[in-house]
């Protein structure tokens, strides 16, 4: 990451506005999302597609990475950073979800779901989860990242940042060993989908920022390189192996379920930390590019399934690869109008607030 401590002085919360690479690594998480979300659409579907929904868990490292000065003792202010993750995630949720309640089929039971979506507690149920849009499920606990973030950042200041990762690993582990349902039915896999079975994803976020700060040489990017490729490898063989195949006739088993999302953050992290300096330093003609995709990955992310669906009402007889193809179109379409027209004025809105908020500096 670009910003040092020494820039980041004075501001409610890290601005990676202009670095590309982590805009464009959201741009990426948002696209495999998408492609996990159509696999279903073509005729032969890949299971990378289908694997492609680690996306989700590149996301939760990349905000463990963005706020990773916090995490690593750099004071936060309470109110203001409040305020500007309000702006940044609750407006643009708000008209996503309007936009899927009116579009539910049938409409008679559009609006029965809504009041525990509002309040962003739908991840208390799959079939609340998923009413409405599958990406949302991740939603909550990214809420529940930024209120923890004070505790963690006053943790952080007292050196404590390997403790918290180690306790939040041992949480994890707890709950990865306890026999339950793999289904929202049991408590045990309620908390493995909130920041109980998380954290550990956003602070792999936070060590590859620490990592990435340090003068490394080629040789230890090489190698960190490599292992993020080979975790991120191992996390496919074992998705193939252990859900593709499995699939016609033998039970997943319990301890494949929420690990492989933490191996696939763990290369994402290391991947991260290899190559985030590096390339935040290269400047070409793609960095207008990658700027624009992290702008509108948080639209693409939200909105990306409802145009299957609107579409489909438009056209009856789009399908397969074609509707996919539209629908990517029109979701970067919406993305770009949601952002100018409503994310970016808000965001710049919330800002202003958290400013005077803060409070005043010798």
């Amino acid at each position: 990451m670009t910003n040092s401590h020494d820039r980041l002085v004075g501001q409610v919360d890290p601005d990676p506005r202009e670095d590309a690479t982590i805009e464009g690594a959201r741009g990426l998480a948002a696209l495999m999302v998408l492609a996990a979300h159509y696999a279903h659409l073509f005729a032969a579907q890949s299971w990378l597609l289908r694997l492609a929904t680690t996306g989700v868990d590149l996301f939760f490292v990349l905000s463990g990475f963005v706020f990773a000065p916090y995490l690593l003792g750099k004071p936060l202010p309470l109110l203001p950073h409040l305020v500007r993750r309000f702006f940044r995630l609750y407006p643009l949720y708000l008209a996503a979800l309007i936009a899927y309640v009116l579009l539910h089929d049938p409409p008679a039971q559009a609006w029965e779901h809504f009041p525990v979506h509002l309040l962003m507690l739908h991840t208390l149920s799959k079939e609340t989860a998923f009413y409405y849009n599958p990406a949302f499920w991740s939603l909550p606990p990214e809420v529940e990242f930024y209120l923890l973030l004070p505790l963690l950042a006053t943790l952080g200041r007292k050196g404590r940042f390997a403790a918290v990762l180690g306790i939040s690993l041992v949480v994890y582990m707890t709950l990865a060993l306890i026999p339950g349902s793999t289904d929202f039915t049991s408590w045990r896999q309620i908390a493995g989908v909130h920041l109980p079975g998380l954290l550990p994803e956003f602070l792999l976020g936070g060590v590859a920022y620490a990592v990435s700060q340090r003068h490394l040489s080629v040789r230890l990017q090489c190698l960190l390189l490599f292992a993020g490729t080979s975790c991120l490898w191992l996390v496919a063989c074992v998705f193939k192996a252990f859900v593709v195949d499995a699939e016609a006739g033998s039970v997943v088993p319990p301890w494949i379920g929420g690990n492989i999302g933490l191996l696939a953050a763990l290369g994402y992290a290391l991947v991260l930390a290899a190559l985030s300096k590096l390339l935040a330093q290269a400047r070409g003609p793609a960095t207008p590019l990658l700027l624009v995709a992290g702008s509108l990955s948080y639209g693409i992310y939200l909105f990306h399934n409802l145009m299957p669906v609107l579409l489909r009402r438009i056209w009856p007889s789009l399908d397969g690869a074609w509707l996919a193809l539209a629908a990517l179109a029109f979701t970067l379409g919406l993305a770009t109008l949601a952002h100018y027209g409503l994310e970016r004025p808000l965001r710049n809105y919330g800002r202003q607030i958290s400013r005077s908020l803060q409070p005043a500096r010798s």
